[in-house]
């Protein structure tokens, strides 16, 4: 009888391989900016609370 994976150890392995690939992809952008001698979190827009919507202006309009 063969040694076959059930369907619980194929899903952690693909789950596993994406988590690797999405890990290596993220840190190509880290090391990229890196060497450029950027400043990733100066590129994303800064949060502010004037941005969310009230309660009050999403039913007045």
């Amino acid at each position: 009888m063969m040694n076959q994976k059930t369907e619980f150890q194929k899903s952690m392995a693909t789950y596993a391989l994406l988590i690797a690939v999405t890990g290596l992809f993220l840190t190509s952008i880290v090391v990229a900016a890196m060497v450029t001698d950027q400043n990733i979190f100066s590129m994303l827009p800064k949060f502010s609370w004037d941005m969310v919507n009230t309660w009050d202006k999403i039913f007045n309009q």
